[in-house]
């Protein structure tokens, strides 16, 4: 009797311990099962997340809404926004931005054009024009000539370019010297001379509105001679030389 006591009391005691090691083992099994679960739905959302802000530039969610434009001087906003070919509602991250520049820049009053997207909803147009300090009557119309002495475009000359006469054009450096001297001129005196020739390669010549003249001589010292020609012009006379800035002579 004492010995099957011992016994069955060993063989509850072993069946205790294999019970005690199951729970042990479910309840360290349950955590785990149930964290691996939650991190896995972490993930999902935040990939999904991820997922849709990546997306949205793409879809009609983030159309563009507008067309904003700098710089433009001689076109109009219009104009501008017209050549970029971007019609409203399109999706931004769809726009491509080199085309659309490329369709400004070739507006004849436009040298270059920088297109960028202004998050969330506004596309930008840069523009820089060309200046037209010159221009000359040809068969094709009337060129208009930049400040680097070149002609750009076709047109109506705006207020404050001057002609430049046949003796101007005779060629390409005569022509750079008659333009560097007409932009080395105020706008506002710009406005009152009507024409520039050269008599030689190195003597030029200024016919203002009202038919008087500036003897300006060669393409040098042209700031301190157009400083001159502000002081004289207001002076009585039909003829100014200006072509020694410090020694001005009226006739």
């Amino acid at each position: 009797m004492p010995a099957e006591s011992a016994n069955k009391q060993s063989a509850n005691k072993q069946s205790a311990n294999r019970q005690s090691a199951n729970k042990q083992e479910d309840d360290g099994r349950a955590p785990r099962r149930g964290g691996t679960w939650a991190v896995a739905a972490v993930v999902v959302v935040v990939v999904g997340a991820l997922t849709a802000a990546v997306a949205a530039p793409f879809t009609p969610a983030m159309p563009v809404r507008s067309i904003e434009v700098e710089g433009a001087r001689q076109l109009s906003e219009e104009e501008v926004a017209a050549a970029t070919n971007i019609e409203e509602g399109t999706p931004m991250a769809r726009v491509d931005a080199h085309q659309a520049a490329s369709g400004v820049a070739g507006l004849p009053w436009v040298k270059s054009a920088t297109v960028g997207r202004d998050w969330p909803s506004t596309i930008t147009v840069a523009v820089d024009e060309y200046v037209a300090v010159a221009y000359t009557e040809t068969a094709e119309g009337t060129q208009l000539i930049d400040t680097e002495g070149e002609a750009f475009t076709v047109g109506d000359p705006p207020p404050g370019a001057v002609r430049l006469a046949d003796s101007a054009l005779q060629d390409e450096r005569v022509r750079r010297d008659a333009v560097s001297i007409v932009t080395s001129i105020s706008e506002e005196m710009r406005g009152q001379v009507a024409s520039i020739e050269a008599r030689s390669p190195h003597t030029f010549v200024l016919t203002l509105g009202d038919e008087r003249t500036v003897v300006w001589g060669a393409s040098e010292d042209n700031e301190n001679k157009a400083r001159a020609l502000e002081a004289v012009v207001h002076r009585e006379g039909s003829e100014f030389n200006v072509s020694n800035p410090e020694l001005v002579t009226v006739r």
